[in-house]
């Protein structure tokens, strides 16, 4: 069989992964993007000649019950969408668009392949019922299991997956894939730490805007931003600071060109959340990669690999006083930033680079299409 056309789904189209699927993918292949624009305001990261989007626009917020309800109506028009395409393999990026698109794939005899960002059951509220976690997990195994291949962000997070049995699993990382060296680099005279990504619960937010709000006579500023549930909280909460800025979402170019002025990243992740303890973060391959040390959260996976590295420090959850602390240390010591630098650059030229990512994945698709593409 010639793979020529993929249908890929993805309910929350703004995170950085999608972008980095469709622009792989369609170097050798056409695109369908099946996408949920909930808040109607996506803007396509890749645009080219193989790629189309076709849009769900039922305006709908994140993680509440009105969602909850949502989804079920953007499932039955993913459905019926993807009943009558023309195309020959269907790509679905998480469990909310993974069982319709398996059920789909078996019902037209299509290929089916299922990347897993972060596992359902893991990310859903604390206080929604818990039976629907483990409902969510028993269904995320079923997908995972039927998947002609399965993509994993991390292979470390494979015990997250008990009870799956994949045919063929694919590691592709956060990392950024795109030209770095072209975006400008650090233009402020001031120590500017930045987060811009999902902005949930359980990732330090609040703390983090706090601990460099009291830093402000130390000359260190904060960039925080992005987009999810609790963007309206921190965009009122960075008023309270002068050395704070807040930034709405934006295409991820623009993400990492305004990343590549920090002198810090940070992302403290709950290691009391199963979800957040597993993550293998954006922020970890993007600060990597633009030499820049980062500040992660005690007893993940990201500190894990920032001790094996040395590329940065980890910190408690939640601890205002221990953040400022590592935040000072590292603005203070200016040859341990270099170094720290230096070694999530190397780390990431050695295992995590775009090329590389890309030649894995078009790879599974060319054994996939028993023996590759044939594009013309």
């Amino acid at each position: 069989m010639v793979l020529k056309k993929i249908a890929l789904l993805r309910s929350n189209p703004k995170d950085a992964a999608l972008g980095r699927v469709i622009d792989t993918l369609s170097r050798k292949y056409f695109v369908e993007c099946y996408i949920w624009d909930r808040q109607r305001d996506y803007q396509a990261a890749v645009t080219n000649g193989n790629v189309c989007y076709i849009k769900c626009g039922i305006r709908a917020g994140f993680f509440d019950l009105s969602t909850f309800l949502k989804l079920f109506l953007f499932e039955i028009w993913l459905f019926a969408k993807l009943l009558f395409a023309g195309v020959d393999c269907i790509h679905a990026i998480d469990l909310d668009t993974g069982f319709t698109g398996l059920c789909v794939a078996k019902l037209r005899g299509k290929q089916f392949v299922y990347q897993c960002l972060d596992p359902y059951y893991a990310s859903l509220p604390k206080n929604w019922p818990r039976f629907l976690a483990r409902v969510a997990k028993w269904l995320e195994n079923l997908v995972i299991t039927h998947a002609d291949f399965f993509v994993i962000t991390d292979l470390l997070r494979i015990p997250q997956h008990e009870g799956a049995r994949p045919k063929r699993v694919v590691e592709i990382a956060n990392s950024p894939q795109m030209d770095l060296s072209r975006f400008p680099g650090r233009k402020e005279k001031s120590f500017v730490v930045g987060y811009i990504g999902s902005l949930g619960e359980g990732r330090n937010l609040t703390t983090i805007i706090d601990a460099v709000g009291e830093l402000n006579k130390e000359g260190v500023k904060l960039v925080i931003g992005g987009f999810g549930p609790l963007q309206e909280l921190i965009r009122e909460y960075t008023g309270r600071y002068d050395n704070v800025t807040y930034v709405p979402w934006v295409p991820y170019e623009k993400v990492i060109e305004m990343e590549s002025a920090f002198d810090l990243f940070v992302c403290v992740m709950d290691s009391n959340s199963e979800s957040y303890r597993w993550v293998s973060p954006n922020k970890l391959f993007e600060s990597m990669a633009l030499g820049k040390p980062i500040i992660v959260g005690e007893g993940t996976l990201a500190a894990r690999r920032v001790a094996a590295v040395g590329n940065g420090l980890a910190v408690p959850y939640g601890s205002r006083e221990d953040l400022k602390t590592a935040i000072l240390y590292i603005r203070n010591n200016q040859d341990i930033v270099r170094e720290m630098g230096k070694k999530g650059k190397a780390e990431f030229e050695l295992k995590w680079r775009a090329e590389t990512m890309e030649e894995r994945l078009l790879s599974a698709y060319a054994a996939l299409g028993r023996g590759g593409p044939e594009w013309s």
